[in-house]
């Protein structure tokens, strides 16, 4: 059984700074009005959009120790910057919490950080809301914003996704493999 927003506010602000508890209630209020948006499931939505920073505030040494025992394989990537494992530990350690919430919603907070081929509409949603929500003060944050209900939800995505790579490629961050995998994947079905 799905848990109740309730509930899942109340685990969520247990784990999570006063900061992350806010920008994660932004997040799912974003989700739902994008979902409204786009014909997805709006409640779907908010629960992965309450959900997909679970693991957000864990320091480094426990995410990868986390990687571990859930049998999340690290890449070198990860080891390196190991933040990027919140969201595959954050939906694995969700699936333990909460053993009733539905795989889709478990999908889209691993998916929210890097994406991914074959991405749902609920993944994709999820995402969006992540990079929009209205604290958010990215170089095209605006831009995207205003595309909200003009563009299609694969184009919304397509774009947000590049602002992002073009984000990570101006301060010379590492970049993911599966965000390589991802952009190629957006990449194969629009050309």
């Amino acid at each position: 059984m799905m848990p109740a927003a309730a509930e899942a506010r109340a685990a969520l602000a247990s784990r999570l700074g006063k900061r992350g508890y806010a920008h994660s209630v932004a997040v799912a209020q974003t989700a739902a009005r994008l979902a409204d948006a786009y014909g997805v499931d709006a409640r779907e939505a908010y629960l992965a959009g309450l959900l997909h920073d679970w693991s957000r505030d864990e320091d480094g040494a426990t995410l990868c120790a986390e990687a571990v025992r859930l049998g999340i394989d690290a890449t070198p990537v990860d080891e390196a910057v190991p933040y990027l494992l919140h969201a595959r530990t954050g939906a694995a350690a969700l699936r333990e919490r909460f053993p009733g919430l539905p795989e889709r919603i478990l999908e889209s907070v691993e998916r929210h950080t890097f994406g991914g081929p074959d991405m749902t509409d609920l993944d994709r949603v999820v995402y969006l809301a992540d990079a929009l929500e209205p604290a958010r003060d990215t170089p095209a944050v605006d831009e995207l914003r205003e595309q909200v209900g003009r563009a299609s939800l694969d184009e919304l995505y397509a774009r947000a996704y590049a602002a992002a790579l073009e984000h990570l490629i101006r301060r010379r961050r590492r970049i993911h493999p599966a965000t390589v995998d991802a952009w190629n994947s957006i990449v194969g079905e629009s050309g």
